[in-house]
């Protein structure tokens, strides 16, 4: 097939397909068809010998590899012997080829690096169907599977056991750089370095998640080839400046949006670990001022409209595709900026910095011409959608006539991140701008004649998607993709609703909101009205994929910020209450809740707190009893919430709290059932709202039970924890509360100290929560002998309660010992002896009287204890010194 392509053709031929790519796209997809033929209806591991033979075949190709040799190579089945096999099979194909044309043509080098392209990705898709566990990608994982392979008997290479991609990194960055940088005689090859771009691109997706195992210092695999592969992007993003280099035919323009690709994702996937490396490679993206004018919203005025053209300022032979150079730095920009602002991927902060810091640069007239393509992109999209309607002409062109179909797609798969990166920024210069000044006015005209594409599109999107499809499709990404932009975008005009001009009317945001509600966050949860909503069941429910999970974030941000600013909106509350309540009811009644859907049921959460706030005295007395049962019971699920719902219900369990209709008896009750269950972060939310100490006395005898529960070691810390703090905030402004707590749970937190101190207590988490219970149990009584030394008026009682502490504590030093001073016993924690003995310092300096009648009562074993632990404490737990014999001179013999 090669051969036909590289040699069967005339040059005529090649030459007249060479501006539309027509049959260099024609045969990649025969060569892709051909493939998946070949797979079809196999197993994982067929899959990826088939598919990893086609990537060294076509990277053999490419780099014009072929072996003068056609022997087979030594059956060496270990894992540098799988490796050149796999190599020496992939040579032997490429040979039959390279005999007839080496160096291999542009062509074939252009067809090669495609077809590599396309089998790395199918490698992918491959291993995020296993979960994306990395077993072809990951080093370790594709080691210990070939080991695992080469133990069945009687095994030869195929596809029981053949080598994996991670083993062919090296070659495959190399061809790609090699390619992506490729000239002939001096001159540049645009179309070989494009396809050595997505070939590139394609190995940045699939390796950058897999760290170098070699450093073991969390740096990515291919940190390792970052001179190379920053210098081959480097290459392409300058070929604007190389325009003046160009021949008849060249396509400069489309290997410039190539390199802003490539730039993009190796910003997603955080592999530019360098500062100066990234601002050089961010210094050709950047728009001037001069290319980026700021410009009333042209109203049949031919010079404000002409501002807007996407022209040449060059000669050039192609004029209908040099429109990409400005478009794909505005679609760049746009990418990056929404990459940062939804959240989506992780990203360092310095890489943030950076970024942010050049977006900033010429942000103004920037956001008018991403607006400007965001509409001409949608009326195009329209206009193929809707054969009756065509866009003849544009904000940024004057005639579909004068562009080429490269950025008429362009513009058309990228019109919602033009759109919503255009409100972000619009908004942004709103704030800036003066009240009432003309560029304020101008600002808000763009953004009225946006919003409406924007709704538009959101609308079309929803429409088109179908979240209960198991595999996600090229369209239904774009879809989900376009919609989560979109709600991004409606979200923004939500929170700046006073600084949109005339905006989205409360009736038009409601009915978005209705809509979002339904075609996604219900759905979602089986909770669909619709009549596909009716049909699905469990199985087909989506479980919040990669695609997707971006849409369900916006959509249930979406319903915060109209619930956050229902008063300034004055969105119709029955619509918000619906979105809000009926996912809470389904999650308490358990119904319908068997995938994982935090994230709606936090933000809904979330919502239903700024529905309380706003809440009409009618009637919202019985909404907060529901929620602080929604709470209690969420709280109280014994497989745990989630941390995302759990972080959500404390905040809506303080607002119940502090804005209540419910009576101090009430809350009481419920302070007794948090402790009960062992609820102590709601417990201390409760306790601090009440007056002090009344929910600690309304719970003490659930307090009590958690305490002296010896056997349940993880519950003994956290009531611990939230005793202590209750009581340090109570304690202020009611010191007896101590005597109380004293009376009732004092045994059982001496008995937490001793049993702990001297690991007398054993179970699940004793060692995770050990010091922990020593030191609030140390501190509580610090508490109360603070308390007592203030107030005690018969020193034989507060006498004998120092001494009961001090007999727990010196056992406690005498099994633990202290910092250079150890013990010796397994389990020892020096930090605990020291812990112990700073309490007898602090009671020796605070109440020097007490603490002698102490030492005049406690056993002489013990008290050489205490004495050497105050020594000790109060020399910095010095090491003891050692006596030294003395040397014996020898010269005192001699005569």
């Amino acid at each position: 097939f090669s051969d036909f392509r590289s040699l069967a053709l005339s040059r005529s031929v090649v030459n007249f397909f060479e501006d539309c790519q027509m049959l260099e796209t024609e045969v990649i997809s025969l060569i892709q068809a051909i493939l998946y033929a070949q797979i079809n209806g196999r197993d994982e591991n067929e899959k990826s010998f088939i598919i990893l033979q086609w990537l060294l075949f076509s990277r053999c190709l490419a780099s014009g590899d072929g072996t003068k040799t056609l022997n087979d190579a030594d059956s060496d089945l270990s894992i540098p012997g799988l490796i050149e096999k796999a190599r020496h099979i992939a040579q032997v194909g490429a040979s039959h080829v390279l005999k007839h044309s080496n160096p291999p043509r542009w062509q074939l080098r252009c067809v090669s690096a495609n077809v590599a392209s396309v089998a790395m990705m199918m490698l992918l898709s491959i291993d995020e169907e296993t979960d994306g566990s990395g077993l072809l990608f990951n080093l370790k994982s594709a080691q210990s599977r070939c080991i695992d392979m080469s133990r069945k008997e009687n095994i030869t290479y195929g596809v029981e056991l053949h080598s994996q991609p991670i083993f062919h990194l090296q070659e495959l960055v190399k061809t790609a750089c090699g390619t992506s940088t490729a000239t002939s005689n001096h001159s540049e090859l645009p179309s070989v370095q494009i396809s050595g771009l997505s070939l590139l691109v394609s190995i940045f997706r699939s390796f950058s998640s897999q760290l170098d195992a070699s450093t073991n210092d969390g740096t990515s695999v291919l940190e390792q080839y970052s001179s190379q592969i920053v210098s081959s992007v480097k290459h392409a993003l300058n070929s604007e400046s190389l325009l003046s280099e160009s021949v008849p035919g060249t396509a400069f323009f489309r290997l410039f949006s190539a390199g802003c690709e490539a730039l993009f994702v190796m910003i997603s996937e955080e592999l530019i670990s360098d500062p100066i490396a990234m601002r050089r490679l961010l210094q050709p993206v950047l728009l001037s001022a001069e290319e980026t004018p700021f410009v009333q919203f042209p109203m049949g005025d031919r010079n404000e409209k002409g501002t807007l053209l996407m022209s040449s300022t060059h000669v050039t032979d192609d004029s209908r595709s040099y429109p990409l150079f400005r478009l794909s730095k505005l679609c760049f920009l746009s990418k990056v900026s929404m990459l940062i602002a939804l959240g989506d991927i992780s990203i360092q902060q310095s890489t943030v910095s950076i970024v942010a810091g050049e977006l900033e640069k010429e942000e103004m007239g920037r956001a008018i011409h991403c607006a400007a393509a965001a509409i001409d992109g949608f009326l195009l999209q329209d206009s193929q959608q809707n054969q009756s309607s065509s866009a003849t002409s544009g904000l940024t062109y004057k005639n579909t006539t004068d562009l080429d179909e490269s950025v008429i797609q362009t513009l058309i798969e990228n019109w919602p991140t033009l759109g919503a990166s255009a409100v972000s920024s619009i908004i942004k210069a709103i704030k800036a701008a003066g009240n009432g000044s003309a560029d304020m006015r101008s600002l808000q005209q763009w953004l009225t004649k946006l919003t409406p594409v924007i709704v538009t599109g959101l609308r079309h999107s929803l429409s088109s998607l179908h979240l209960g499809d198991k595999k996600s499709s090229p369209e239904q990404s774009s879809a989900s993709e376009t919609a989560a932009l979109c709600v991004y975008a409606v979200r923004l005009c939500v929170r700046d609703n006073e600084h949109v001009g005339e905006g989205l009317s409360s009736i038009e945001l409601g009915d978005i909101a209705n809509i979002v509600t339904e075609c996604v966050i219900f759905y979602v949860l089986g909770l669909s009205d619709s009549e596909d909503g009716s049909k699905h069941h469990t199985e087909s429910r989506l479980s919040l994929s990669k695609d997707h999970k971006v849409l369900v974030q916006q959509s249930c941000g979406l319903i915060e910020d109209l619930c956050q600013q229902y008063c300034a909106i004055g969105v119709d509350a029955s619509i918000l209450t619906r979105a809000v309540v009926l996912p809470l009811v389904t999650m308490q009644e358990n119904r319908a809740m068997e995938l994982n859907h935090g994230i709606i049921i936090s933000s809904c959460i979330r919502s239903s707190q700024s529905l309380l706030q706003s809440h009409p005295e009618d009637g919202r007395a019985e909404f907060e009893k529901a929620l602080v049962q929604l709470v209690l019971t969420l709280l109280k699920d014994s497989s745990g919430p989630e941390e995302e719902i759990k972080a959500a219900c404390l905040p809506l369990l303080r607002v119940c709290c502090e804005k209540t209709t419910m009576s101090h008896e009430e809350w009481g009750k419920i302070a007794n059932y948090s402790a009960t269950y062992g609820l102590w972060d709601a417990w201390a939310i409760v306790c601090m709202t009440l007056p002090p100490g009344y929910g600690i006395k309304c719970s003490i005898d659930a307090i009590k039970m958690s305490l002296g529960d010896i056997q349940s070691v993880p519950r003994h810390a956290a009531a611990l924890v939230a005793l202590r703090t209750a009581l340090h905030s109570a304690s202020v402004e009611d010191p007896s509360l101590l005597c109380f707590v004293l009376q009732s749970v004092g045994f059982e937190i001496l008995q937490l100290l001793r049993g702990h101190g001297v690991r007398i207590i054993a179970g699940e988490g004793f060692d995770e929560n050990r010091v922990t219970v020593c030191a609030e149990s140390v501190k509580v009584n610090i508490m109360a002998f603070q308390y007592l030394n203030s107030v005690s008026k018969e020193d034989s009682k507060f006498v004998s309660f120092i001494s009961a502490m001090f007999e727990v504590l010196v056992e406690i030093i005498s099994f633990n010992g202290m910092p250079n001073h150890s013990s010796g016993k397994e389990g020892a924690d020096e930090t605990i002896g020291r812990m112990c003995s700073q309490v007898f310092v602090h009671v020796a300096r605070t109440a020097p009287m007490m603490f002698k009648s102490t030492m005049a009562i406690i056993s002489p074993e013990n008290r050489a204890v205490l004495e050497a632990a105050v020594r000790a404490d109060m020399s910095g737990y010095a090491a003891p010194k050692r006596e030294t014999k003395k040397k014996i001179s020898l010269k005192g013999f001699v005569r």
